[in-house]
This record gives C-alpha cells, sequence and structure tokens, in this order.
C-alpha cells in the first residue's frame, strides 16, 4: 500500500483498483502489487514518468512517449510490484474518476475505485473468482 501513498505523494494522478482497492473497501485479499490506472493526460504521464524514474529498481523507466501508447507498464520497485493499466486509464479514466473515493493511506490521499469497478476489473482480467 505505501507504493499506492508515494505516487500519490509524487502528484500521480490514478486510480487504484485491483486487489489494494478491495482490501481498502475491507475484503480480506491479499495484496501482492499495487494496480494503477493513470490519468491519461499528458502532465500526469510526466509526473508518472518522472515518479518511475525515481522509483524503478530494477529494469529501465519507458519512455514518455511509450507510456502514452502502451497497454500497461509492470515494473519493480523499492515499494513492491507496480501494474500501471495505461491503456484502461485512456478508456475509463473519466467513468472510474468520477465514482472513485479517497482514502487515507500512510498519509496521502489515494484515488481509489469503488469496489464494484475493482471487483469487475479483476473477473475481466484474471477470471471467475479473481484468481
Amino acid at each position: 500500500m505505501l507504493l499506492a501513498a508515494v505516487l500519490a505523494a509524487e502528484g500521480v494522478s490514478f486510480v487504484l483498483v485491483g486487489s489494494a482497492a478491495l482490501y481498502l473497501h475491507g475484503d480480506r485479499v491479499p495484496v501482492r502489487d499495487i494496480d494503477a490506472v493513470p490519468d491519461p493526460g499528458e502532465a500526469n504521464l510526466a509526473a508518472l514518468h518522472a515518479a518511475l524514474g525515481v522509483l524503478i529498481v530494477r529494469g529501465t523507466v519507458p519512455s514518455l512517449r511509450s507510456l502514452a501508447t502502451a497497454e500497461m507498464l509492470s515494473a519493480r520497485t523499492g515499494y513492491g510490484a507496480l501494474d500501471c493499466l495505461l491503456a484502461r486509464g485512456r478508456r475509463d479514466w473519466d467513468r472510474l474518476r468520477e465514482h472513485a473515493q479517497l482514502f487515507p493511506v500512510s498519509g496521502a490521499a489515494v484515488t481509489v475505485a469503488l469496489a464494484a469497478d475493482a471487483r469487475a476489473l479483476r473477473r475481466r482480467f484474471k477470471g471467475r473468482d479473481g484468481e
């Protein structure tokens, strides 16, 4: 969860989805990584790129241009694994953001998808039971 707080503190606008979102909503699910749907705007992708430059510990930082066109980015950071669902942001940002809620996480306000939205995405991409 700390990774989500760090991204928010770095000024990256995103909606937290996946198991971390469900955990914050009270579900008893293991959280193995952070799934973030970033705002697809140019300024936000620049903020994400800058944050990744500091956070990624293994692998290379993708180019800013690739963040604007890639389907997804998986990265290992000093705070754990991060999956940025970039294409999802380009398709569903407005809807996810409109219904999201703010949760305090380690002193930062993290935008979290509605539990129903997080569950629907999880079923769609990880199978019926989210596994």
